[in-house]
Parts: C-alpha cells; sequence; structure tokens
C-alpha cells in the first residue's frame, strides 16, 4: 500500500515473534520499542528460565541449607540497616539482656566451683587423718638425719615444726591452768610458766596463764617476768601492761602494789605518800626503788639540786622505810 513493500514473512517455526509493524500514510517508519523496565521496578517477576533457572534453583538450594540461626541473623541485619531508629532503640535492651546473661553465666560458674570446692573439703576432712599420719612420718626420718645432710628447706620445715609443737604446748599449759587455778601453786608449774615466757613463740599464751592463777601468785609471776631483766622485748612488755591492767591491779598483794606505786611515782610528793605504805607493808622488791631516793642531785639546770627535797623531813623515815621493806622477803621462783 502506498507503495511500501509488505514484511517478509519467515516460515521457520523456530523464528523468534516479533512486535506488528504498523503502516501509516505517508512516510511510515517501525515504532521503536521501548527501553525495558528494570526488573527492581516490576511489581513481580516471571519465574526464571533456562540457565538462569538453574542458578536461582543452585541459591535457593543453597540457602536453605544455610543455617537457620545465619539466616534470621543476616535478616535482622538487613532490617536494623534499613530502619536505623530501630536500632537505636533496640541497642539498651540487647545490652541489658546480655549483661543479664553474662551475670547468670557467673553465677553459675561461681557455684559450680563452690560446689568442688565443698566437696574436695569435705574429701580432705576424710583424708586429714592419714595426712597427718604422713606428715609425721616424713618429719620422724627428717628428725633422724644429720642436720648438716638437711637442705635449707628441709631445715625450715623442722624449725616451723618445732616451733608449733612449742606454740601447742604452750596453749595445752594455759588450758590446764584455766580449769584449775589452784595449780600455780606447784613450783614446776611456775617454772615452766617462767621458760615459756621467755620464748616469744610461747610467751603470750604463759602470760595470759599466769593472769587466770589464783591472786596474788599470778601477779607476782607477772612482775617476775618483768623486771628480772634489764632488757626490753615483747614479753616484758606486755607483763607490765597486764599488771597495770584494771582486773589484775587489783589482785596484787599489798608488797607488789607498794612496788608497782614506786615504779609509777614521778615527783617527790607522790613518794612521799607511799612511804607509810612501804613501812607497813613493801618488801625487797621495793628496796632499790627506795634507794635511790637517797640521792640529793638530778634537778635544777645544772643537774644539782635535790630532786626529792620534801623526803628530808623527817631525816630519818626514808631510812626507817628502807630498813623494813629489806627485813621482808619476797616471793621466789624457781628459774628456768
Amino acid at each position: 500500500m502506498l507503495g511500501v513493500a509488505p514484511p517478509r514473512l519467515e516460515s521457520e517455526a523456530t523464528s523468534p515473534l516479533r512486535s506488528p509493524v504498523f503502516v501509516r500514510s505517508g512516510t511510515s517508519v517501525a515504532d521503536v520499542e521501548p527501553p525495558p523496565v528494570p526488573p527492581m521496578a516490576l511489581p513481580s517477576r516471571p519465574p526464571p528460565s533456562g540457565a538462569a533457572a538453574s542458578d536461582a534453583a543452585v541459591q535457593l538450594a543453597a540457602s536453605s541449607s544455610a543455617p537457620p540461626a545465619a539466616g534470621q541473623l543476616e535478616r535482622t541485619r538487613r532490617f536494623l540497616g534499613a530502619h536505623p531508629a530501630v536500632w537505636m532503640l533496640l541497642a539498651p535492651a540487647l545490652l541489658a539482656v546480655t549483661a543479664v546473661a553474662l551475670l547468670r553465666a557467673t553465677a553459675v560458674h561461681h557455684g559450680t566451683r563452690l560446689v568442688a570446692s565443698s566437696a574436695a573439703a569435705g574429701g580432705s576432712a576424710t583424708q586429714a587423718p592419714a595426712a597427718r599420719e604422713s606428715s609425721a612420718e616424713a618429719l620422724a626420718k627428717l628428725e633422724a638425719r644429720p642436720p648438716e645432710s638437711l637442705n635449707a628447706r628441709e631445715l625450715g620445715i623442722l624449725a616451723d615444726a618445732h616451733a608449733e609443737a612449742l606454740r601447742a604446748s604452750a596453749r595445752a599449759v594455759r588450758s590446764r591452768v584455766e580449769a584449775n587455778p589452784a595449780l600455780g601453786k606447784d613450783p614446776a608449774l611456775q617454772s615452766e610458766l617462767l621458760r615459756l615466757a621467755d620464748d616469744a613463740r610461747t610467751s603470750a599464751e604463759s602470760l595470759s596463764a599466769m593472769v587466770a592463777l589464783e591472786p596474788p601468785l599470778g601477779a607476782d609471776l607477772l612482775y617476775e617476768v618483768w623486771t628480772r631483766t634489764a632488757s626490753r622485748s615483747d614479753a616484758t612488755d606486755l607483763a607490765r601492761a597486764l599488771l597495770y591492767s584494771t582486773d589484775v591491779r587489783p589482785k596484787a598483794s599489798p608488797a607488789l602494789a607498794v612496788a608497782l606505786e614506786l615504779r609509777a611515782a614521778e615527783r617527790c610528793d607522790q613518794y612521799k605518800a607511799i612511804l607509810p605504805k612501804a613501812l607497813k607493808d613493801g618488801d625487797r622488791r621495793s628496796a632499790h626503788l627506795l634507794l635511790k631516793l637517797n640521792s640529793k642531785r638530778g634537778c635544777g639546770a645544772n643537774k644539782r639540786d635535790d630532786c626529792y627535797a620534801c623526803l628530808r623531813e623527817p631525816s630519818d623515815e626514808l631510812k626507817a622505810t628502807i630498813n623494813a621493806v629489806k627485813s621482808r622477803r619476797a616471793p621466789e621462783f624457781t628459774l628456768p
């Protein structure tokens, strides 16, 4: 029509279908197909065919074989990436849930350890007699060997064992005295207490046992520990403190009370107030404390003044007191 040749027809069955061509009057051109719409913009995608279908099937099989947790995590990640506001709201809650889970796991862990340690303690208590027996055998073997054949560690083990044995002995003596304070009348026990007081490892137990003795013996023994040596130690300091304590000081004998007052006095008037008590009750433990009062020097700017001028009148009072205390014997103890 109008000199335009009709389109060629293809008879092959495999020829692809083409869009129809419309012929207009005048100059006719075939309508051009519109550009294809991107697949993502289509409301639905037709099922794939051929190689594309096989690729899709492989991907589907791979996705179906993936762990459910991984797929869920991926979907959650995509969702939160597309909705940042939701992620900001859920983050504190997720952190709180994670913290609670960690705390519960920690509690369970510590509970398990506590149960295990309790079971171990029970087992060790059951095995304690056997362990003590083996330890005693090991110590006996070490003690049987010559000291020069032992190394430093073995010597330290023997020293610790010996110290613990001494402390155990002192504790036993203290328990005996506390159960029966009258045992202090035994000279052998008095000597044992003094011996234990000389050892720093057992002095505290010994002094505590002395406190428990029947008065005035306990205070007399404490005074012996304090004054029989010129050197200071933890034992002498503790003995002095116990003597002046509120519960031991009243248990001192009148003779010991005089000595304690003389040791605590500092001024001349204080010494003068004690002289009548010393004249009546003092014993030899107060003699050297009174003798130093005869000195007429040691005070003032040039140390030539009499520190005890108030004791010079009457002139024979101090002398008579000294003679009186010298005539009375002090308690005597068998020293270790």
